[in-house]
């Protein structure tokens, strides 16, 4: 009896799984608590159109009706905002004091919704995209930023992460619109560079947007052009002070040697401004 009676306090003392139901509030900011090295989900009514936070520190992946949260660093803070048929919800993600006190899920319930209604059946072709979906939020490689910085009127545009399927690379990248006018999204070009410096010295630059004053240290003159078998990007122009996110799908691996960490640089125009560029190291 006595050990039970301990067991049976020790099981009312323990912190709870955090999985909330959320009513739609579209003048109220829900707090999401996140923990590193783990998801957490928000799931809606109705199926989303845009996610997008305000800082590269979170992978956000959409699908669906659902929507993926995974910090990339200890700490890490921003807002959220998720649009549906609807309107906007808001969102601030916060650290989780530990594990047990963060959001697992936070799932959105309408007064009309019915626990007995059938949910629509997906199209045929949402399988595929949404195992993609898991996987890149699941196995993607993210990426650090070392040292790239954007001016307050400039388009900011970091690559988030990436991941390596057959003989495809998949990356992911976030658009920051910080000039006065409406951004363009348009498919970038992209190159892989030919480095002057041993596959040990790249090493430690693996998984990481470099700054300009850095890729001039680690590459040669030698370029070669990637193909891009698809590009996600946003439709509608980006109004200033927003940000998107964007999938690129290149062809093949820029380089068959696995002791060589692969350089890409991407240039994405910007109408009436020098266009921006990036150098990753894979």
């Amino acid at each position: 009896m006595q050990t039970m009676a301990k067991l049976l306090i020790f099981l009312l003392a323990a912190p709870l799984q955090r999985i909330e139901t959320q009513y739609p509030d579209r003048n109220k900011v829900t707090r999401v608590a996140t923990a590193v090295n783990h998801l957490t989900v928000i799931e809606l009514a109705e199926p989303v159109t845009l996610a997008a936070a305000g800082s590269p520190s979170f992978k956000i992946e959409r699908r669906d009706n659902k929507v993926f949260i995974q910090p990339l660093e200890e700490g890490a803070s921003t807002n959220l905002f998720i649009w549906t048929g609807s309107g906007r919800w808001n969102y601030e993600l916060v650290p989780a004091a530990s594990v047990e006190t963060m959001h697992f899920a936070v799932d959105q319930q309408t007064a009309a919704s019915s626990r007995t209604e059938e949910p629509a059946a997906p199209p045929a072709d949402a399988t595929p995209s949404k195992s993609f979906a898991e996987e890149m939020l699941l196995f993607g490689k993210p990426i650090r930023n070392l040292g790239t910085k954007f001016g307050n009127r400039q388009v900011g545009i970091f690559i988030t992460d990436a991941y390596r399927k057959d003989d495809q690379l998949f990356i992911r990248f976030m658009i920051d619109n910080r000039s006065t006018h409406p951004y363009v999204v348009v498919q970038p070009e992209v190159f892989s560079l030919k480095s002057s410096h041993s596959a040990t010295a790249l090493s430690a630059f693996r998984y990481s947007q470099i700054s300009p004053d850095m890729e001039k240290k680690i590459r040669s003159g030698m370029q070669t052009r990637v193909g891009t078998a698809e590009c996600e990007i946003p439709s509608d122009a980006l109004p200033p002070g927003e940000t998107a996110t964007g999938v690129l799908i290149l062809e093949a691996p820029p380089t068959a040697l696995e002791s060589e960490p692969p350089v890409l640089r991407f240039i994405f125009p910007v109408a009436g401004q020098k266009a921006t560029t990036l150098t990753v190291v894979l």
